[in-house]
């Protein structure tokens, strides 16, 4: 079900050259705002988004020329100033506890804070020396708030490790030095039985620590084809239910997607339909309702599950290169009418952009 008599189910989707893509019908038809009148770039690269529970309406987003904020109400996208002004912004996100403070991570890799939903903004001291020979420079590849303690945060660096502050990001320190492989690519919480796990994608595998990240071990997950594991998500319903995204390499010609039950002690293949030509990049959900899952590969194909992740199925519609999905209930008299400054997917791929 798409949203209620209040409310539609906005899904959004960060495009690497088409700035952003926006659905209303859960992935079946895609629109893009037209920016030639101001805001982020047609070609713009777009990395990342956040949506929060508390700003209906809103999105943020990471981009290769800074941070921008769409607003339903206005239709258009709005620059944030901030010191990554020019940088590849590759993690945005907001706090579950406070939507005002926010976290960027960037390539190179640092951290950037706001406390004040983005007018004013603070680079955090945060060491990071490792050298990165083969992907050029190191990068940010998931924030997350720890849902335990509102001032811990957990941060991935590729190639890096993983990072902890204790203290809204004021000091930071890094864990996980027990890990065979510091190309991490995101961390997850889980709580088994009572018992707090820390769990942590990498290059080579998945790893858990059972001790808040003082030591770690390897999952042992048989049978699989592939070793490069890049999301690792838990459905937002505390039941267990878990995510994992694993190809044959970053950009890969083929992927799987797994799902455990019980906190990533056991997991098993999800069906996808269709062949996956890349690795997902991007698994998603919503709090507003648990059961709606979207899952995006790096080439922008759109995997939906309206079960929890039991089935899912494929939309014809692929919206070129991609790097998140996102989605939010939206009151629906934020949305309004849609104008022809919109651009369709099928408009885009069929006229080219100059036609706009």
């Amino acid at each position: 079900m798409n949203g209620n008599d209040q409310t539609t189910n906005m899904l959004y989707a960060a495009s690497v050259g088409h700035s952003g893509w926006f659905s209303r019908d859960l992935g079946e038809s895609w629109q893009r705002a037209n920016t030639h009148t101001g805001g982020v770039y047609n070609e713009s690269r777009t990395w990342c988004l956040s949506v929060h529970p508390d700003r209906p309406g809103e999105v943020l987003a990471g981009t290769d020329d800074g941070v921008y904020r769409w607003m339903e109400t206005e239709k258009r996208w709005n620059h944030v100033p901030s010191p990554m002004d020019g940088l590849h912004i590759l993690k945005i996100a907001q706090s579950p506890f406070n939507p005002d403070f926010i976290i960027a991570g960037t390539r190179p890799a640092e951290l950037y804070r706001s406390r004040d939903n983005g007018r004013s903004w603070e680079r955090l001291t945060f060491a990071n020396h490792i050298e990165a020979p083969f992907i050029n420079t190191n990068r940010v590849t998931s924030v997350k708030y720890d849902p335990v303690h509102p001032e811990q945060i957990w941060v991935t660096i590729e190639i890096d490790g993983l990072w902890r502050s204790r203290d809204g990001g004021d000091n930071w320190e890094r864990i996980g030095l027990d890990l065979p492989d510091q190309d991490l690519h995101n961390v997850e919480f889980a709580d088994f039985e009572h018992e707090r796990w820390i769990l942590v994608a990498t290059e080579v595998g998945l790893f858990r620590s059972r001790d808040d990240g003082g030591n770690f071990h390897k999952i042992d997950i048989p049978d699989l084809p592939y070793h490069y594991f890049r999301c690792l998500t838990r459905r937002p319903d505390q039941t267990g239910v878990m995510f994992l995204s694993i190809g044959d390499r970053p950009s890969g010609d083929d992927s799987m997607l797994l799902r455990t039950r019980d906190n990533g002690e056991t997991w098993e293949a999800v069906d996808l339909p269709g062949n996956q030509n890349t690795t997902i990049w991007h698994i998603s959900g919503n709090a507003a309702d648990p059961m709606l899952l979207f899952a995006i590969s790096i080439f922008g194909e759109v995997y939906r599950s309206t079960d929890g992740g039991e089935t899912w199925d494929k939309p014809a519609k692929f919206l070129g290169e991609a790097r998140e999905i996102v989605w939010a209930p939206v009151p629906n008299d934020m949305l309004g009418e849609q104008k022809k400054a919109w651009v369709t997917a099928d408009e885009f791929l069929e006229k080219g952009e100059d036609a706009f």
